[in-house]
């Protein structure tokens, strides 16, 4: 009987997204080409697609296509449905933070997760750009290049360091809800406001204690599926902005390094509506 189930595939991903990053590595080197995704400021560039190729080929290879699900940011926007089933599924950006990644703003990261029966197993992030490995699985803590992760330990709000982002959705009604939400929070107030521009490094930050807690409305599943076991390895929460229970799937999440301050930044969200990923097209 198998003692450490999925050891093997944890171990995998960490090789596949260090690989993965040094393609970015390189591709940063060179000229870039970019065209748009939804948005002139939802970018896509040829590396996203490459290395997207190269994790889900290389998973294949390893582990085959037939028993093994996968959804890929760049395979969705080509139109393969985004579901979420019971068999092993990985969950992957290739890019989280392609606008960084097209203006050299030097956070950039590879998001693997790994889900099986709906309930995500691990995740791995590495920003490579910073050659940081963020890595979780359940129930065997989170780490940073092998150091563990903490959350913040801060439990006053007036204390707090709060990460959002705006998205890339322009339209003035969504943008506005956005501003007015930061505008109540940092009015609290709290310390301050930040953005790295990439969800998995923003969770990330939550796990490792440099901000108190991260939220969004408009991500996607593989923005923040590593991350969000990333999260809860490190000790903290996961909430929908709502808050209710966190959807993977909702485009809609709060992090925290505790229940409190999550609520107390929930009571501030101007919530607007979006499209589920599992929604039938």
């Amino acid at each position: 009987m198998e003692t450490d189930p999925y050891q093997r595939e944890y171990d995998f991903a960490v090789k596949v997204a260090r690989k993965a990053g040094e393609v970015i590595r390189e591709a940063g080197e060179r000229e870039i080409k970019v065209s748009t995704k939804s948005s002139a400021v939802d970018l896509v560039t040829r590396t996203d697609e490459r290395v997207e190729r190269i994790i889900i080929d290389t998973l294949k290879e390893e582990f085959g296509a037939d028993t093994h699900c996968f959804i890929g940011e760049e395979s969705v926007a080509k139109g393969i449905p985004c579901v979420l089933t019971d068999k092993p599924t990985w969950i992957i950006d290739p890019v989280d933070g392609t606008t960084n990644f097209v203006h050299g703003f030097p956070f950039v990261a590879v998001s693997i997760a790994f889900a099986v029966n709906k309930e995500l197993v691990f995740g791995v992030v590495y920003s490579c750009l910073e050659d940081k490995m963020y890595k979780a699985r359940k129930g065997k803590g989170a780490f940073c290049n092998d150091e563990a992760l903490e959350v913040s330990d801060v439990k006053d709000i007036h204390k707090s360091i709060i990460i959002s982002e705006h998205g890339t959705d322009r339209s003035k009604e969504k943008v506005t809800k956005i501003f007015s939400t930061m505008q109540k929070i940092l009015c609290i107030p709290v310390h301050g406001l930040r953005g790295s521009g990439t969800a998995a490094t923003n969770m990330c930050l939550v796990a490792s204690g440099a901000v108190e807690a991260f939220f969004e409305i408009g991500i996607h599943c593989w923005d923040i599926a590593a991350g969000a076991v990333i999260v809860q390895e490190a000790g903290g929460v996961l909430l929908d902005v709502s808050g209710g229970q966190f959807d993977l799937m909702s485009r809609r999440m709060i992090c925290a390094n505790n229940d409190d301050i999550a609520r107390r930044i929930i009571k501030e969200i101007e919530i607007f509506p979006v499209v589920r990923d599992d929604a039938s097209p």
